[in-house]
C-alpha cells in the first residue's frame, strides 16, 4: 500500500513491469491537514471546506471510506508499505497506519532522499509523487523491502500520539520528524514571493511551491495548492496582500504586496466574491 491514488497507481505498475502480481491499495486521507483528534470525518469535511479552496467546485476532503484501511490493517495479510517520509502527507499516513497495525509485523519499502537519473539531470526525491513507475524499477525500489523493527515501531506510534494531542492544522517534515504547524506557517513565504505589481494568484502559488519543491526550503511541508488559495484569499482580507478579482479560480484572482493599507480591494467594475 501506499498514500494517495496516483502514488499507489505508480507502485502497482511498477510492479506488473517486474512481473509481480501483488495488489496495491492506496491510502487517501490526507492526515497532514486539519483536525485528527478526534478523527471525525464530518468535522474535517467542515474543517477543510473552510481553509482550502480548490481551483473547482469545492469538495472538502476527499472521501475516503474505512474499507481500504481494514484491508490494508487486516491481521490476515503481512503488509508491504511504500513511503517516502520526507513528504508530509506520506509521513503522517504512515504514522497512522503504524498505530492501527498495534505492533503486527509488516514490511516497508523507503525512499530515502536518493538521486534518480533523469534526463539532462538527476533530482533529489524528497516524494514517492515524484517517481514514474520505470523509475521505480530501474531504481530496483522492491529489492530494498525490509521487515519495520519494533525499536522503529515504538517512536512512530508516540509520534502520531503526540501529534494528535497536539491536534494543529498543519503537519510538515522538520529535520526528518513530522512536526506540528500552525495553519499561518506559509504565509511569510506567500507575502515574501508575492511583488509590488498585480500578477494572476495562480504565478505567486507556482512560485511558492516551486520554492518548496526544489530543496531552496525543506521540502515535503504539507504545501497544496488548495491550502496556498485559501491562505492569499485570508491574507487578502487581512491586509497583509491586495488581492483583486471575482473569483473563482486561482486564474480569476491578481495579487500584489500591501503597499498603501488595503487589503481585499474591488477590482474596477468587477464585484467580490
Amino acid at each position: 500500500m501506499a498514500w494517495g491514488s496516483a502514488r499507489a497507481d505508480s507502485v502497482r505498475q511498477a510492479l506488473r513491469m517486474q512481473g509481480r502480481a501483488e495488489r496495491v491499495i492506496a491510502l487517501t486521507h490526507v492526515l497532514d491537514v486539519g483536525p485528527i483528534e478526534p478523527f471525525d470525518p464530518e468535522a474535517r469535511r467542515i474543517w477543510f471546506a473552510e481553509n482550502t479552496r480548490p481551483d473547482d467546485e469545492p469538495e472538502g476532503e476527499p472521501t475516503d471510506p474505512e474499507v481500504p484501511w481494514a484491508e490494508a490493517t487486516d491481521p490476515g495479510v503481512h503488509p508491504v508499505y511504500w513511503v517516502c517520509l520526507t513528504d508530509a502527507a506520506e509521513h503522517a499516513c504512515f504514522l497512522r497506519f503504524v498505530t492501527r497495525m498495534a505492533g503486527r509485523p509488516f514490511d516497508i519499502v523507503e525512499v530515502i532522499g536518493s538521486d534518480f537519473p533523469r534526463p539532462g539531470a538527476a533530482s533529489t526525491v524528497w516524494s514517492l509523487g515524484q517517481l514514474r513507475p520505470e523509475e521505480m524499477v530501474a531504481a530496483d525500489l522492491v529489492s530494498g523491502r525490509r521487515p519495520f523493527t519494533e525499536a522503529e515501531n515504538e517512536p512512530a506510534t508516540a509520534r502520531w500520539a503526540k501529534l494528535r494531542r497536539e491536534n494543529a492544522p498543519l503537519r510538515i517534515v522538520r529535520d526528518g520528524y513530522l512536526v506540528s504547524a500552525p495553519l499561518t506557517h506559509f504565509d511569510d513565504v506567500l507575502t515574501g514571493f508575492a511583488t509590488g505589481e498585480w500578477k494572476l494568484l495562480i504565478k505567486l502559488v507556482a512560485r511558492v511551491i516551486g520554492h518548496l519543491d526544489d530543496g531552496s526550503d525543506q521540502p515535503g511541508q504539507g504545501c497544496s495548492y488548495e491550502l496556498l488559495f485559501a491562505r492569499i484569499l485570508a491574507l487578502g482580507q487581512s491586509g497583509a496582500l491586495e488581492v483583486t478579482g471575482s473569483g473563482p479560480g486561482m486564474r480569476d484572482y491578481k495579487v500584489r504586496r500591501f503597499a498603501d493599507g488595503h487589503g481585499m480591494v474591488h477590482a474596477p467594475g468587477r464585484p467580490m466574491t
